[in-house]
């Protein structure tokens, strides 16, 4: 009897058998990983499995785990079951993470369910059965150390703490990596550097009425945070701005970043700080945005977030300011414990009520209020109406804004080289502090000087501006050159400081790296990391290739490889055939919401009220881009139809590689 219940509840590792050390295949002492130039091996354990997802200590894989100062390794002793058509990066293994992408590390008793958070000064114990490792891009990694000799998980553990959470910036693999870089970057892709950078730019837009000023990179310098090149009203003084930044945020004095040929602008400034002449400077510089628009037309100010919240809410269709970043960070971590569940028990939980999780979160909402502020001033734009983005200390959200509001009327910037040139334009030209936001040590300090200084915040506030650009890719799935997996790929590159585009707080910060022999290696050197064929997954078939006729458009875009245009035909029959039957659908759906549209009037107190359900408004540019045939007449989904861009590590069931979101309820 006793017998019979041991052998029903034993349970195997899946590939998992005795020690052999003298296999014919090799022993698993011989396994190592494949290193770069300057990566050193931190720390070792053999015999090591690895846990299937969601599995408990049933299923696993067979290998050794490496940890070393760029990432975590693991080396499977059967490889022959690996993906060989995912996506393959030739930096980072099928089992490997960046030291900079772990999240959290977790102890457990061998198995997922039972667990204890370790910190950078957490006792590990000697005897350590299992770790479990939750990624920065959803992805959980569980490995189990029960036949791995005595010691081994403790120093895995050991090295983890100690290389994934560096106190120092210069700490980074990415000060180490000691590979050439021979700079192979496309020829259109605007790199924002120099002042003839930004000139391109200007004489792109055609607007004659705005003059470059490099005065930022002198000593009389005022928005230290920014570049050293400036494009500000033609008619204002380079005295005039140093007097002004006084009373702005962060010196955040109102700059140009995009304009029409008819003489619009989009402009982003800093929140005024609390002074008698606050309202004084601002409106000076707002008069001379006025004189630079050719029929004197006084600017619109979207106050994104910050003390103009109300005011900014009831411009922007009632949408309501965006949160503070604390709260956005909060609405972040629910999303990502829904979608990293660590136990089967955890993932049918969370699957039962997972639109009631995924609305509870608030990430969605703060995605529609991007879009819908983005929305409100590309209306303000095609109106041929100046608009100033004004926010905090204009690095977050207004650069979010700016960059979708431009996706929206510029059609350049829905190319590959075109949305790489508009990143670097609002986010690493213009200062956005990406070593705060994703929890790095800051450049330049000591780490005496890091324990003292407070906190800096983390927010994702460019994974936000990702998931934004997601929905306007999945409405319009025509209109942008690249596809969701280029976007995945750019998340996964967020949390992987090899490269220098996401490594630093400011311009001048690169600039005191580079002036220490640091080596600038861009992300969009896509050849770095991936195949041909990999890169030609990057290449949208469904898009244009001929030249834009917009004007806003600069140069045609550039087809996609041939790989992409000999199997895209398949591609694009599935996407239409697809496309028919949601308009069939919508078709459908559509006397249900006019009904609703009634019962809603039927409720309104006022005529006002009543008239404002049932009116049709006139086109919003998120609108005219799918009448325009930008999205192919491919409407895929609705406005108010959004599910998050969920990163290749993201798992629901099965963990494939790719995008998972599923449609929302139609209730």
């Amino acid at each position: 009897m006793n017998e019979k219940k041991l052998v029903q509840n034993f349970k195997s590792y899946i590939n998992v058998s005795p020690m052999n050390n003298g296999d014919k295949n090799g022993s698993i002492q011989e396994l190592k990983p494949k290193l770069l130039n300057g990566e050193l091996v931190v720390g070792a354990a053999h015999s090591v499995v690895m846990l299937a997802p969601l599995s408990e200590r049933d299923r696993g894989r067979f290998g050794s785990l490496f940890v070393t100062n760029y990432k975590l390794s693991f080396i499977p002793i059967d490889s022959s079951s690996n993906d060989e058509y995912g996506q393959r990066n030739q930096l980072v293994g099928t089992f490997d993470v960046p030291l900079t992408g772990v999240g959290a590390l977790w102890q457990t008793d061998g198995g997922p369910i039972r667990r204890r958070r370790l910190l950078p000064r957490s006792d590990v114990p000697s005897k350590l059965k299992g770790l479990q490792i939750v990624c920065k891009n959803m992805k959980v990694l569980t490995f189990n150390f029960a036949n791995s000799p005595i010691g081994s998980g403790r120093k895995v553990a050991m090295a983890l703490l100690h290389h994934a959470f560096p106190k120092r910036h210069d700490l980074l693999f990415a000060f180490e990596y000691r590979e050439p870089y021979y700079p192979t970057l496309p020829s259109d892709l605007n790199m924002f550097q120099r002042p003839g950078d930004w000139k391109r730019e200007l004489e792109r837009c055609e607007c004659p009425h705005w003059r470059i000023t490099c005065i930022n990179g002198t000593s009389d310098a005022f928005m230290l945070t920014a570049g050293e090149t400036l494009i500000v009203p033609g008619s204002v003084l380079d005295y005039n701005l140093i007097e002004a930044a006084r009373h702005f945020r962060s010196g955040r004095v109102p700059i140009w970043v995009w304009g029409r040929p008819e003489g619009a602008a989009l402009l982003r400034s800093g929140e005024l700080l609390p002074t008698e002449q606050s309202a004084t400077a601002e409106s000076v510089l707002l008069e001379q945005v006025r004189r630079s628009h050719p029929k004197l037309t006084p600017p619109r100010v979207l106050y994104v977030c910050g003390a103009g919240g109300a005011a900014g809410a009831a411009g922007a269709g009632g949408a309501g300011a965006l949160p503070p970043l604390a709260a956005l960070d909060a609405a972040y971590k629910k999303l990502a414990d829904l979608c990293t569940p660590t136990t089967l028990a955890g993932f049918w939980t969370q699957d039962s009520q997972y639109y009631s999780f995924l609305e509870s979160s608030r990430w969605l909402r703060h995605v529609a209020s991007c879009l819908t502020f983005a929305d409100e001033a590309a209306t303000q734009l095609s109106q041929n109406v100046s608009v100033v983005l004004q926010e905090g200390d204009g690095v977050d959200y207004s650069a979010v804004v700016s960059c979708l509001t431009q996706l929206l009327l510029d059609e350049h910037y829905r190319t590959i080289s075109g949305f790489q040139s508009l990143i670097q334009k609002e986010w690493i030209a213009l200062g956005h502090p990406f070593c705060d936001r994703l929890g790095l040590p800051r450049p330049g300090t000591t780490k005496e000087e890091t324990e003292k200084e407070p906190t800096a915040q983390v927010a994702p506030v460019f994974l936000l501006f990702l998931d934004c650009t997601w929905q306007l890719q999945r409405q319009f799935p025509a209109a942008f050159q690249f596809t969701e997996t280029y976007l995945t790929t750019l998340w996964d590159c967020t949390h992987n400081h090899l490269f220098d585009t996401f490594l630093f707080n400011c311009p001048r910060d690169r600039e005191l790296a580079v002036a220490k022999n640091f080596v600038q290696r861009p992300l969009w050197d896509w050849e770095e990391q991936f195949s041909e064929q990999d890169i030609a997954l990057f290449y949208n078939p469904l898009f244009g290739q001929s030249t834009p006729s917009s004007r806003q458009s600069g140069r045609g875009a550039r087809g996609p490889p041939a790989a992409v245009r000999v199997r895209g035909r398949r591609g694009a029959v599935v996407a239409v055939l697809r496309a028919l039957a949601a308009a069939a659908r919508r078709a459908a759906r559509r006397p249900r919401a006019v009904r609703a549209a009634a019962r809603r009037a039927a409720r309104a107190d006022t005529e006002a009220e009543r008239e404002a359900v049932l009116a049709v408004d006139t086109q919003s540019p998120l609108e005219r881009l799918r009448d325009d045939g930008g999205a192919g007449g491919v409407a895929d989904a609705d406005r108010d139809a959004l599910l998050p861009l969920q990163p290749a590590g993201h798992l629901r069931g099965e963990p494939e590689p790719g995008l998972h979101a599923r449609e929302p309820h139609r209730r």
